[in-house]
């Protein structure tokens, strides 16, 4: 791989833009550490040596040229340079973020009282997780929970408001049969235009405020009951569920609208019948052409809970809103970043594995993007 690489063209001029780049990393780092006053905590190297090694090696990346065209010409130097430069650039990064985060989690665990703003904002952070923990792990695990099961209930929901949405009167049919089926898809209809047309924060409010309320007003049954029971765990649940099911109802419509309507004609020419067809040769292909957007879904829904605190739903968002109401900063809201980061990314890349090991192909069909 090394030998096919191109850093020069015919009049040996510099063309590859890595070692610029790291010589702008190595240049900063090293005044940065050089000006540095103090450098408590674990370190890989002497803090002197580390900033005089990067300023050098910043130093011949963009000013000797010649020495460019001396290691280009030879393989050896060529193999010895990337790899030197490969782990000098490693040991920044590990020496700014690995050692640069336990360096900040032993300086937090030796303070005897809550940093102030004035201290660095990686040791405040470090504080931050040590002393809450606890509630940022079970935030951390109902926005899983939310997620995933509003995701599945939203699924199955979707795969019934299809059926509806998609059924068709034939001249068969009677004028009972005829007024369900349009009543049906009007009432499917219906129901993806109103989610899809208002915030998730309005629906869980409504949800969670009046709809104990207008039950009770249309079935008689108790309000102090069903306030028990859409509890704001429950009420959070049902909100996003019912919002996952508008948007992937339009999602399995443009799957199955995406399919060869012959299969249908097919299979109904075989003898089965419509409701048959659709569960066994239409709903199938419908689903593992949409699989992509369902699981984009599910990492919308990670970040969409979010607004569940309204209700006071004790999700990530929640608990590190009440860490920095106690606190009295907003220091916190990093870590919430981070946490959010890392679970959509780390989910993505998992999600797409598992894609490419179905062998399946993203299509353009409708999504909550």
């Amino acid at each position: 791989m090394l030998n096919n690489m191109k850093f020069f063209n015919r009049n040996g001029k510099f063309e590859n833009c890595f070692f610029y780049l790291f010589a702008s990393i190595s240049l900063i780092y090293g005044i940065i550490t050089a000006t540095a006053t103090s450098l408590d905590g674990i370190r890989i190297f002497n803090a002197n040596l580390t900033s005089y090694l990067l300023i050098g090696i910043s130093i011949i990346l963009i000013f000797s040229e010649t020495i460019f065209i001396t290691i280009y010409k030879n393989q050896l130097l060529k193999r010895i340079f990337y790899s030197i430069s490969i782990i000098v650039f490693c040991l920044v990064v590990a020496d700014i973020f690995i050692f640069g985060i336990i360096r900040n989690f032993i300086t937090a665990s030796n303070l005897t009282k809550r940093p102030s703003s004035l201290d660095p904002l990686g040791v405040r952070l470090a504080y931050i997780c040590m002393k809450n923990y606890k509630p940022i792990l079970k935030g951390v695990w109902t926005t899983l929970w939310l997620s995933m099961a509003g995701t599945v209930v939203g699924l199955i929901l979707g795969l019934l408001f299809i059926t509806l949405r998609t059924l068709e009167v034939t001249p068969k049919d009677n004028e009972l049969i005829a007024f369900i089926k349009k009543t049906s898809s009007l009432f499917v209809q219906t129901y993806v235009t109103i989610f899809r047309g208002t915030p998730m924060m309005v629906q869980a409010i409504i949800i969670y405020y009046f709809l104990p309320g207008i039950l009770a007003g249309i079935f008689g049954i108790d309000q102090v009951l069903l306030n028990q029971i859409l509890s704001v765990g429950i009420s959070g649940f049902i909100t996003v569920s019912l919002n996952t099911t508008a948007y992937l109802t339009e999602v399995l419509r443009g799957g199955i609208e995406a399919l060869n309507k012959g299969q249908m004609e097919a299979a109904r020419s075989l003898g089965m019948t419509r409701a048959q067809a659709m569960i066994h040769i239409i709903l199938p292909q419908g689903i593992k052409n949409c699989l992509p957007s369902i699981c984009n879904e599910f990492i919308i829904n990670i970040k969409d809970t979010s607004v569940l605190s309204v209700i006071s739903v004790m999700d990530l968002f929640f608990v590190i809103d009440s860490i920095n109401g106690k606190n009295a900063s907003n220091d916190a809201i990093f870590i919430a970043a981070i946490i959010y980061l890392c679970l959509t990314f780390s989910i993505s890349k998992l999600l797409g594995f598992l894609e490419k090991k179905m062998n399946l192909v993203s299509k353009p069909l409708p999504s909550s993007n």
